[in-house]
């Protein structure tokens, strides 16, 4: 009797010590299964789209369609091509479908610089988004956002938590989730948690601030292990303005791009136009002819 009274909890507690270890060895949901709560859908998507990659550096090559309304509709493709450091400098240039370079673009901390060769022309701006807007590129993030997106990280998009989560209605199901602070004011993950719709409000430091709507149209295809990145994107803001974007090729870079793959130096006699009087102290004559990364 006093052996099966000691015996007993002994038991018990082996039991209980067999279920946390079970428990512990539980295998995390794997990319493509269906989420039948908003949260379970969250949590997957914080799981696999909201993590850093597993490298130092990225190369993409896309094609890009684009769309304006005003002052007259216009269209045209050009061919893109982004490399950079996750951690550092990003460059872009910008090409026309025949191959003829339309644009160098490079950011890092010191700002956004931008070279038209066919003009001999080139701007800077401490912020690379206002940049951007003042060349008539109105991007709603850096490049080093779009960077991280192109590769299936929106960490730098998606807020932690969301304020509310509710059901879409159309046939295609999923979750929309909001948010009450930041430039961010919903994301809508299909029913297996990949991000489908991103709505977002550009930095009130705009002279004239848009919403925008960046929209996952397809996904590579992959292993069940592997969450799928984004294969097409569609960028729109509420003034008309659209571009699409096709994935070509993509490259995830185990050993850091080299300061020379990265800089971009302006031809002899171009000195940069600054577009941020209001940030920057030109009378101090900081106007750099060459962004090198250090």
């Amino acid at each position: 009797m006093i052996c099966q009274t000691l015996l007993k909890p002994l038991a018990t507690s082996a039991v209980a010590l067999l279920l946390v270890m079970a428990f512990g060895c539980t295998p995390k949901t794997p990319p493509g299964t269906i989420m039948s709560t908003p949260d379970a859908a969250w949590k997957s998507f914080r799981r696999h789209y909201c993590v850093s990659p597993k490298a130092a550096g990225m190369k993409v090559k896309a094609s890009l369609y684009y769309t304006r309304i005003k002052p007259r509709k216009r269209t045209n493709r050009t061919i893109m091509t982004m490399w950079g450091n996750f951690d550092g400098a990003m460059r872009l240039d910008v090409a026309a479908s025949i191959g003829k370079l339309l644009a160098h673009i490079r950011e890092d901390d010191n700002g956004l610089l931008v070279f038209y060769p066919s003009d001999e022309e080139a701007y800077t701006h401490i912020s690379p988004v206002l940049g951007a807007t003042r060349l008539g590129m109105p991007f709603p993030f850096s490049l080093s956002e779009l960077g991280n997106v192109l590769v299936g990280d929106f960490s730098g998009l998606a807020p932690k938590r969301y304020t509310t989560a509710d059901r879409v209605t159309s046939s295609q199901g999923g979750y929309i989730f909001t948010f009450d602070n930041g430039l961010i004011s919903s994301i809508t993950l299909d029913v297996v948690g990949r991000p489908v719709r991103v709505e977002g409000r550009t930095t009130k430091s705009y002279e004239n601030a848009h919403k925008w709507l960046l929209e996952i149209n397809r996904f590579e295809e992959s292993t069940s292990d592997v969450a799928p990145l984004p294969d097409k994107i569609t960028l729109a803001l509420d003034n008309g303005e659209k571009g699409v974007l096709h994935i070509k090729s993509r490259e995830l870079m185990i050993a850091a791009w080299p300061a020379k793959s990265l800089n971009l130096i302006l031809p002899n006699g171009i000195t940069p136009i600054r577009l941020d009087n209001g940030y920057h102290n030109q009378k101090n004559g900081e106007i750099p002819v060459v962004y090198e990364d250090k």
